[in-house]
């Protein structure tokens, strides 16, 4: 694990921007990335990168999503689900996707993009970013963007007997 010195000067490296709507293959394809990266076999799906982004440009206004940039490259991504309705839940956004990539160290990558997305949101006027409950976050990730990590639990309603 980097130091939070370099972690940090690592992180100031990367440019996280959000995706356009234009960009829907762009996240695709980077999305496919992280799967093959995670060892997922993707060659019995549909082609995933036009599914991803079909899906993901329809409801793009409700899955906001971010870019990772260093170098001209693209080094990862992360994606956000809207609360569905006013005062429902939390009413926080929730970080849903958050995948470094490339050759840079994943802490950094990750720190720059959770940076990116908190401040966005809170120009949105948000107070919180909710980290989905099955998404992992590296400790260092966490620390240096103050997070604060509460005990949680998780319930599942069955759908058959």
């Amino acid at each position: 694990m980097p130091s939070p010195a370099s972690l940090g000067a690592t992180a100031a490296r990367v440019q996280a921007r959000p995706v356009t709507e234009d960009e829907a293959f762009l996240l695709g394809a980077l999305h496919l990335q992280a799967l093959r990266r995670a060892g997922v076999d993707t060659s019995s799906a549909p082609p995933h990168v036009q599914d991803f982004a079909t899906r993901w440009a329809a409801r793009s206004t409700d899955l906001p999503a971010w870019v990772a940039e260093c170098d001209g490259e693209h080094v990862g991504l992360a994606v956000c689900r809207l609360p569905p309705l006013p005062r429902v839940g939390r009413g926080n956004p929730e970080l849903v996707i958050l995948e470094p990539l490339g050759e840079l160290p994943p802490e950094a990558v990750a720190l720059a993009l959770v940076r990116g997305v908190v401040s966005w949101f809170g120009r949105e006027g948000f107070y919180a970013v909710d980290v989905a409950p099955e998404l992992p976050v590296p400790p260092a990730v966490l620390d240096a963007a103050r997070a604060d990590v509460a005990q949680g639990r998780r319930v599942s309603l069955p759908t058959r007997p």
